[in-house]
């Protein structure tokens, strides 16, 4: 088996890494959205 086999290919790569990037986008403005949330309720008490 040669070396080159053992990795994916740069588009398998590319895919994976923006597939990544998105998830962590949409995490990052779930976790956004619930820090709001948590300052509009603290500061309406």
């Amino acid at each position: 088996m040669k070396q080159k086999d053992k990795f994916p290919s740069r588009e398998e790569l590319d895919q994976a890494f923006h597939f990544l990037h998105d998830q962590i986008n949409k995490i990052s403005v779930v976790e956004e959205v619930e820090m709001i949330k948590k300052d509009i309720d603290g500061s309406e008490l």
